[in-house]
C-alpha cells in the first residue's frame, strides 16, 4: 500500500510539473526519482490526518521530570482537587438532608391532607344533623301552634272544681298533723 501511495504522489508530482509549465520553456524530461533518507511529506486524502511529530526544545525536560515550580503547581492543583472533592461530598450530603427533609414535609403534609379531609366529612356530618334537628324543631312548632289554634279556648274566668266531702274528710287528717307541728305564723303586720 505504501508503494501504491508513492506512486500516485509521484504521478501526481508530474501531472502538476506539466500543468504548471505552461510553455515549453522547461524541459518535458522528467525528473529522475531519488530515494532520499528525508521523510516525504504526504498529500492528505479526505477522511485522514497526518500527524507529524517534531523534536522541540522542551523535550529533553520532559524527560528529565518536572522543575521545582512545576512540583509546586502540581502540589497546588492536587490541594485544589481535594478541595473540590470535599466540597462536592459535602454539597451530596447536604442534597441527601435535603432530599430526606422533602419526604418528612411531604409526609406531614399528606398527613395534614388526610386529617383536613377527615374533618371536613365530620363538619359536614354535624351540620347535616343540626340541619334535621332544626327541621324536627320548626315542625314541632307548627304542630303545636296547629294544635293550639284547633283547641277552642275558654271564655271568662276558669271554673271552679268542686271537691267532694268525702275526699276532703281523708285528707284533714293529714292537714291537720301537719298543723299542729307547725309553729303559729307571726303576723307582723298587726300591732300587739
Amino acid at each position: 500500500m505504501q508503494d501504491d501511495q508513492q506512486v500516485s504522489e509521484d504521478k501526481l508530482r508530474e501531472a502538476l510539473a506539466r500543468l504548471g509549465s505552461g510553455s515549453s520553456s522547461r524541459s518535458q524530461k522528467p525528473r529522475p526519482v531519488t530515494p532520499t533518507t528525508e521523510r516525504r511529506r504526504r498529500f492528505v486524502r479526505d477522511g485522514q490526518v497526518v500527524v507529524e511529530h517534531q523534536a522541540s526544545r522542551g523535550f529533553s525536560q520532559r524527560n528529565n521530570g518536572p522543575g521545582q515550580d512545576e512540583q509546586e503547581e502540581i502540589e497546588r492543583l492536587r490541594q485544589s482537587v481535594k478541595r473540590e472533592q470535599r466540597r462536592w461530598e459535602e454539597a451530596e450530603k447536604s442534597l441527601s438532608d435535603i432530599r430526606t427533609q422533602l419526604k418528612a414535609f411531604e409526609t406531614r403534609e399528606a398527613h395534614a391532607k388526610i386529617q383536613i379531609t377527615e374533618l371536613n366529612r365530620n363538619l359536614r356530618d354535624h351540620q347535616d344533623q343540626i340541619q334535621s334537628l332544626k327541621a324536627q324543631l320548626h315542625q314541632a312548632r307548627e304542630q303545636a301552634a296547629e294544635a293550639a289554634r284547633r283547641t277552642p279556648r275558654p271564655v271568662g274566668r276558669p271554673r271552679k272544681v268542686v271537691v267532694e266531702d268525702d275526699v276532703m274528710v281523708a285528707e284533714e287528717p293529714v292537714l291537720a298533723d301537719v298543723e299542729a307541728n307547725e309553729p303559729e305564723p307571726v303576723q307582723w303586720w298587726v300591732k300587739a
